[in-house]
């Protein structure tokens, strides 16, 4: 009789296995996003192209960062980002006005995970006062196990470009 009872319980103990797989299986198929928004403060002062005076940056550069579970483990940090609120000013009054928007994707092998990413905004000079420059941040961007993002700077630098 015991024989008899242990067969019947087999099917349901099997049935209950199979349910608790497949509400796992497909919890791991949600997709999501979440993004995070950096305002990086600047203020930097950069002596370069033989400049008479130092040019002086300030403003934000702003970056969006999304990162994009599409629901089968592959995982993307998708990047906005943004010089429109940045302008530099040279001791003549001359300015230079930030414009450059960039989007970037790059694929993740999985979260947490870290990158380094470097954003430039190239000035190209007109008349004869204004000078060709290409002003360099790079980031340490770290995300972590539910996609939020935080970055630190690491370098920031400003170059002639001849």
């Amino acid at each position: 009789m015991s024989e008899r009872r242990f067969r019947l319980l087999i099917l349901p103990f099997a049935f209950a296995v199979f349910f608790v797989a497949a509400t796992d299986t497909s919890m791991a198929q949600t997709a999501t996003s979440v993004s995070t928004t950096i305002k990086q403060p600047l203020n930097f002062i950069a002596q370069t192209c033989d400049t008479p005076g130092p040019i002086t940056f300030t403003g934000t550069q702003d970056t969006i960062y999304e990162v994009v579970n599409d629901g089968t483990g592959v995982f993307k940090l998708n990047i906005h980002s943004s010089w429109e609120n940045v302008i530099g000013t040279a001791l003549s009054g001359h300015k230079y006005i930030g414009t450059n928007v960039s989007d970037e994707a790059i694929d993740l092998d999985s979260l947490p995970g870290e990158q380094v990413i470097t954003f430039d905004q190239h000035w190209l000079g007109k008349g004869s006062e204004a000078l060709n420059m290409i002003y360099t941040l790079t980031f340490n961007v770290k995300i972590d196990a539910d996609g939020k993002v935080t970055a630190a700077k690491t370098s920031e630098i400003v170059e002639c470009k001849q």
